[in-house]
């Protein structure tokens, strides 16, 4: 692979910026264009032969409309086989409330967001923690307030994403559109922002059922392959491998389906929690009790297993904590 010449040009005031390249072990090289600090309009980034994206740090898809808006600020549309990498371990895509993802790939072209070391050929069956994922922060109800006076499943009811700071979720729109993951992987993620706050592969907070997540792969997260932060957003065709926390993981109120799953814990070492992780909340207040609305219900489908883990918590598919419908 010979680098581009230049980055691609895209759409709206934030250019891509040429950050030098990046070449892996077989001698192939690309152009490495990074994103910029916040999308700032609509735009598409092409596949274009010799080119890699990178994330050089937190990366925002528009700003926070807030929990009561109903528009939609910025898409950021993504090719089938484009490739985009992170370039620090704190690195993170994250799509504010009020605006969209498109990333919607083929089987034989999929998005693939990955890590600089993967890139470089130097990830192996072991790698994870490398950087921190896709996060999508939507309008849906939720529970666990930050404002202790808020009710729960309220516009009122937002949280910030763990370990971050002004990446807010939440609402009263069950229905909130975050936009479209297809044909997407997601590996070696799940870096901690701070001292036991990790973000995981993906990270949908708040999302709605306007929303489409299918066809994703999620391997080796160093927390959970995917946490759902409340909201009530449906999967199908998951395939979830080498994780080392839960493989699917959801709280705060999160009411959803999940049907048609591949979930494997890696090999060695004795790595890897659950299958599932599904709590209810633990708080005493009327926003984060038990009885809070909306309660806690998943529902899971036509699914595989491997369960390796044979240790500990670690010797249980499933983890269900104070789980009330």
């Amino acid at each position: 692979m010979t680098p581009a010449a230049e980055c691609p040009n895209i759409s709206g005031s934030a250019d891509l910026t040429a950050r030098g390249t990046i070449s892996d072990k077989n001698g192939n090289t690309w152009l490495n264009c990074g994103f910029p600090a916040r999308f700032t309009e609509s735009t598409t980034l092409p596949k274009v032969a010799g080119v890699l994206y990178s994330l050089p740090g937190r990366v925002d898809v528009g700003t926070d409309q807030g929990a009561a808006s109903t528009n939609n600020e910025v898409t950021l549309n993504i090719e089938p086989g484009v490739v985009v990498f992170a370039t620090t371990g704190a690195s993170y895509l994250a799509v504010n409330r009020g605006n969209r993802i498109n990333a919607v790939g083929t089987a034989s072209q999929p998005i693939i967001f990955t890590s600089e070391s993967n890139v470089l050929g130097n990830a192996d069956d072991q790698t994870s923690q490398q950087w921190g994922g896709v996060v999508l922060l939507g309008r849906a109800r939720i529970t666990d307030c930050i404002a202790p006076a808020a009710a729960a499943g309220t516009v009122a009811c937002e949280r910030d994403t763990e370990g971050s700071s002004g990446a807010l979720y939440g609402g009263a729109n069950d229905a909130d559109n975050s936009g479209r993951m297809s044909y997407v992987q997601i590996r070696y993620s799940g870096f901690a922002l701070t001292g036991g706050s990790e973000l995981q592969g993906l990270t949908p907070s708040g999302v709605g059922t306007g929303t489409q997540l299918d066809h994703i792969q999620v391997h080796n997260s160093s927390d959970d392959g995917i946490e759902a932060f409340g909201g009530n957003v449906h999967f199908k065709h998951l395939v979830l491998t080498g994780n080392e926390d839960d493989n699917f993981d959801s709280d705060v109120g999160y009411r959803g389906t999940v049907q048609y799953v591949i979930s494997a814990q890696r090999a060695g070492n004795d790595i890897g929690d659950g299958f599932l992780e599904t709590d209810s909340n633990g708080g005493t207040a009327a926003n984060n009790g038990e009885d809070a609305l909306p309660r806690q219900y998943v529902k899971i489908a036509n699914f595989t297993y491997i369960h390796r883990s044979t240790t500990g918590s670690n010797g249980a598919a499933c983890c269900c904590a104070a789980v009330r419908i």
